[in-house]
């Protein structure tokens, strides 16, 4: 048995736009399939869900997944918990799965969907962590709605390539320009916020 978090998410007004089921699988196939035991699937047309198994990566994972179904939107919700480590096995994707953590993972989306917003909500056992993180995706989410295409690929960009320079060469712009898309993004506040993120889910759950 170890802790997991279960990732379930819906698009925003998915009504509005052309949504293809086979379109949204083939943009999420091979996406984070190193961090997720059960990688993202897509059930009932708009909704997505996946496993994570390595929860520091959390923070990161969902900025990028919304980054990944552009220019969809999406509200999120998280059910951190345990799971029985035979579960995997007998389960062809996490929709064939549940659990405490996985009513959890719907409940927290059941309260995002309270917002029009692209909202993240997490739901755990432990009430000061749980504040703690919902409290911090609410600034984190308010900042990142705000970001334009631009900002979203500058920001990717750099931080896969590392250096203004080359992502200005990935995206064919000056390195001024990624540096100003990323700076009106407030990319390092938003960096500095997930590895605080990070070290915090780090610190609770190391050796569980």
């Amino acid at each position: 048995m170890g802790v997991y978090a279960v990732v379930t998410a819906d698009v925003v007004r998915s009504r509005e736009h052309d949504l293809s089921l086979e379109i949204l699988k083939e943009t999420l196939e091979g996406f984070a399939s190193g961090l997720l035991v059960k990688p993202f699937s897509v059930s009932r047309g708009d909704e997505l869900q996946a496993v994570l198994s390595d929860l520091e990566a959390l923070p990161m994972l969902l900025r990028r997944l919304r980054y990944c179904v552009l220019p969809l939107r999406l509200r999120i919700g998280v059910g951190i918990g345990f799971i029985e480590d035979s579960a995997f096995l007998k389960a062809g994707s996490s929709w064939d799965m549940s659990g405490k953590v996985f009513f959890d993972a719907r409940s927290a989306l059941d309260g995002a969907k309270k917002s029009k917003d692209a909202q993240t909500v997490v739901a755990c056992e432990e009430e000061n962590l749980r504040l703690f993180l919902n409290t911090v995706f609410i600034l984190k989410d308010a900042i990142e709605s705000d970001w334009t295409e631009k900002q979203w690929e500058a920001v990717h960009t750099y931080e896969r390539e590392g250096t203004y320079e080359r992502a200005a060469t990935a995206l064919g712009v000056t390195a001024p320009n990624v540096q100003n898309h990323c700076a009106k993004a407030k990319w390092n506040a938003i960096k500095s916020v997930e590895t605080n993120m990070s070290a915090a889910l780090r610190e609770r759950f190391s050796g569980i």
